[in-house]
């Protein structure tokens, strides 16, 4: 049927022009913008997954960031710890030479000026190394060590420092000594009744008669813990001097500060940094001096154990900064993988879109010359009527 009143060929047209207009607009605006998806209707799943790899990658990104601080942190740590530790071998050279039986006690007391001036130093140096005004090595970063109550051990000149990481958050020891005269072994067991409940132990050579004494320090760099033995008894006239753990050997160590950094995108993904004191109350050389040839030996064995405990203090801070360095390379690979997988979902082919809009284009300049020629029909009809 032909009629002027309702022009359906103009209508469909109409509708065909206007389907094409919105592809055609929506190619440009992903075109534009880049992304696959610009709307929700567009990939409502897609969408609601690419926003939170998108969410995470930017977590990420700073996590990375804070592993670069971290790592920052430490060198500042470390190169504290390494002026130290030159400090440390300095005072020893001036113990042994104090040591000479070619220099008097006068001459000793010149050399001790020197070695004074450098034990002040180190706890100046402790005292200073910081971060954003944060303290790193002064203890600051690290553990408190309570005796028990009862403790009586420091009467046998036995006393305990803090030189690591225990391992947790708080832990108790007890500690015991066992002499066996027939191998002329001497056995000290730390033992955790905390937590874990491990237990370590450290052999050193006695004697097997007589009265032996021990002027000595014992690491157990695993709890974390040095044993300072000054004057220790170890056999006394032939009799064993054994020590059974108990109360009277019980201290606990609590972690007072730490540094924590997130490195991932939940907030449980983050690694806590503990630094230890080495001041010189912390490495027990506190009140040493040169003036004599006995002070000197003391002091020199005072020294190799500071010296054992900067070390084991620089081994901490490398394996954190090692820890770091791998924790960054691999917030580095989850970034590019992510980022990889978040532009699967949303970035747009360009390619694939460019064609589309070409066709739609195509489409839109037939549509419209469709249209017009449909406009025209109703005006052919009239010539009917004439």
């Amino acid at each position: 049927m032909v009629t002027i009143t309702t022009n359906t060929t103009a209508n469909t047209a109409l509708r065909y022009l206007t389907i094409n207009n919105l592809n055609a607009s929506g190619s440009v605006a992903k075109l534009s913008s880049g992304s696959r998806i610009v709307k929700a209707s567009d990939d409502a799943a897609s969408l609601a997954v690419g926003t939170k790899l998108k969410a995470d990658v930017t977590a990420l990104k700073q996590a990375a960031i804070n592993a670069s601080h971290a790592t920052s942190v430490l060198q500042v740590a470390d190169g504290g710890m390494a002026r130290i530790a030159d400090i440390l071998q300095r005072m020893k050279a001036l113990a042994v030479q104090a040591r000479s039986g070619s220099v008097s006690d006068n001459e000793r007391a010149y050399l001790d000026k020197e070695y004074q001036q450098l034990l002040s130093q180190v706890d100046k140096i402790a005292q200073e190394t910081q971060f954003n005004g944060q303290n790193l090595i002064d203890g600051s970063l690290g553990s408190t060590l309570t005796l028990n109550a009862s403790w009586n051990l420091n009467t046998k000149g036995v006393t305990v420092r803090v030189v690591g990481d225990v391992g947790a958050a708080s832990a108790t020891f007890q500690l015991a000594f066992t002499q066996d005269n027939t191998t002329g072994k001497g056995t000290f067991t730390l033992t955790e009744t905390t937590g874990t409940k491990r237990s370590f132990s450290i052999s050193i050579n006695t004697a097997t008669a007589g009265t032996y004494v021990i002027d000595d320090s014992l690491l157990f760099s695993e709890a974390g813990i040095a044993i300072d033995l000054n004057n220790f008894v170890a056999i006394a006239n032939g009799t064993a001097q054994n020590i059974a753990a108990g109360a009277n050997t019980e201290f606990t160590v609590n972690r007072t500060g730490n540094m924590k950094f997130q490195v991932g995108v939940a907030s449980a993904q983050e690694i806590t940094v503990t630094l230890q004191d080495v001041d010189a109350t912390a490495l027990n050389i506190t009140g040493t001096d040169i003036k004599t040839e006995a002070n000197a030996s003391t002091a020199q064995t005072r020294l190799d154990s500071a010296i054992q405990t900067v070390n084991a203090a620089r081994a901490e801070v490398g394996s954190y900064m090692s820890r770091f360095e791998f924790v960054s390379a691999n917030l580095a690979t989850s970034i590019e993988n992510m980022d990889a997988a978040r532009s699967t979902l949303m970035d747009v082919d360009v390619a694939a879109e460019m064609t589309k809009f070409t066709s739609s284009q195509v489409l839109l300049q037939a549509n419209v010359a469709m249209l017009a020629q449909a406009n025209q029909l109703p005006q052919t009809l009239l010539r009917l009527m004439q």
